[in-house]
């Protein structure tokens, strides 16, 4: 019994080629396009999965703090920008809990298209609710850009 190929010079034991589908560079082009729009409408639009490459974010400063009805919620007072604020605008606060001591850090997030009405209702200042992991208590409250305490404000929230 012979080892080899039946005839001579033919490769039977090679398996056959295989050929990439007609349909698969239609497919990974199409897929490449729809990706793109996505990233491109989150860029310049601000909208869909992709809104956050939209938005920007500025630093603002915190300058008191109140105690609220729930122990383990406290409201900032935040200083607002010159400009005032949009209607899409998002301030917000978030506490970071450290032994005796809550440090505050407070941003605005908006659009990066400024064609929007600036509405200078409430001031110059916002309240914003910032939640705890533990109650208040009598930790000091600090603003994270300077690491300097800030003032309690006597008010409650119910009262203003």
């Amino acid at each position: 019994m012979s080892n080899g190929p039946l005839i001579p010079g033919m490769r039977e034991f090679d398996v056959p080629r295989r050929r990439v589908p007609r349909w698969l560079p239609w497919l990974l082009a199409t897929v490449g396009v729809v990706l793109a729009l996505v990233l491109a409408a989150g860029f310049i639009a601000g909208a869909g999965p992709l809104k956050f490459l939209g938005m920007t974010t500025q630093a603002l400063t915190p300058t008191a703090y109140r105690p609220t009805a729930t122990e383990s919620v406290i409201q900032v007072a935040v200083a607002l920008p010159a400009s005032g604020l949009c209607r899409e605008d998002v301030v917000s606060a978030v506490a970071f809990e450290r032994g005796g001591r809550i440090e505050v850090e407070a941003s605005l997030t908006r659009p990066r298209r400024q064609d929007c009405p600036v509405a200078t209702l409430g001031g110059n200042v916002a309240w914003v609710d910032v939640a705890l992991q533990a109650p208040l208590g009598e930790r000091t409250v600090i603003r994270l850009p300077g690491r300097e305490p800030i003032l309690r404000d006597q008010t409650t929230q119910e009262d203003g």
